[in-house]
């Protein structure tokens, strides 16, 4: 691969381009980002979270992106245009939600313009900590299968999730922590909205390069030309990657497109 066939590059925020939870970004990848975009290679974001979160907690400070895949490629944008959105079904949403109330389980709820959950227990508050993440507003969800729901976040642990798959065999889930899976209908994944995004572009996988550091990022990593996990990443991740880059913290991110002639 060389870096004249790099159009695009794709980035995982939370455990890639910043520390979990501090939101830290290293002044290495602020440069590396805007030598990309000084090269005409469009970058764009890849993350399970919406883009309220990130705009409303300012987690990525002045710091400029083409595109995002957000919710776990559920809703995609390009140069602020909606590419692809993907919901759930009313039927699956009935299902969930009555999993929800026999469980008494917390779940954030994720459309294009609004994020909330149906009640505040002790794993939402851990798990959203854990990220430093705020837990979002609590909403009435009674009449939950008439929304447009892109992704739901349901605070479940392994036995739960069993179950919850078992309810619903055609929706797809990736764990981000002990007590936490996001989770998604069919036809979700981040490996969809890098295919979005490059039919917009008019370019193939083999031209992209993705970064990544967790379980929801394999489909992603494995389906770019460069798949590159982080130094600090699962070990998945890495299986997955076609290349390990150093930590976060010790200038991963331009290590890895230096090491490809990309920067």
């Amino acid at each position: 691969m060389t870096k004249e066939k790099i159009k695009a590059a794709f980035f995982d925020i939370d455990g890639t381009l910043a520390e979990m939870k501090s939101h830290v970004i290293p002044d290495s990848t602020r440069k590396a980002l805007h030598r990309l975009r000084e090269k005409g290679i469009c970058c764009v974001l890849s993350t399970g979270r919406h883009p309220l979160e990130v705009s409303e907690e300012n987690i990525l400070p002045d710091l400029t992106f083409d595109g995002g895949i957000w919710l776990t490629g559920q809703f995609c944008e390009l140069h602020g245009k909606c590419i692809l959105q993907n919901c759930f079904t009313a039927g699956q949403l009935a299902v969930l939600k009555e999993f929800l109330e026999r469980h008494g389980r917390s779940c954030i709820f994720l459309e294009k313009d609004a994020m909330y959950c149906n009640l505040v227990d002790e794993r939402i508050k851990r798990e959203q900590e854990r990220i430093g993440t705020a837990v979002p507003p609590v909403r009435d969800t009674a009449d939950l299968e008439k929304r447009r729901i892109l992704q739901a976040v349901p605070f479940i642990d392994a036995e739960e999730e069993k179950e919850l798959l078992g309810l619903l065999p055609d929706c797809r889930l990736t764990r981000w922590g002990d007590g936490v899976v996001d989770f998604l209908p069919a036809g979700g994944g981040k490996e969809k909205g890098i295919l979005a995004v490059c039919r917009e572009l008019g370019i193939t996988p083999e031209q992209v390069i993705a970064f990544g550091d967790a379980e929801n990022d394999i489909s992603m990593l494995r389906l770019a030309g460069i798949g590159v996990a982080m130094g600090n990443g699962e070990p998945a991740a890495k299986e997955a990657a076609d290349y390990v880059t150093d930590r976060i913290e010790a200038d991963g991110i331009r290590k890895a497109l230096e090491r490809f002639g990309i920067i």
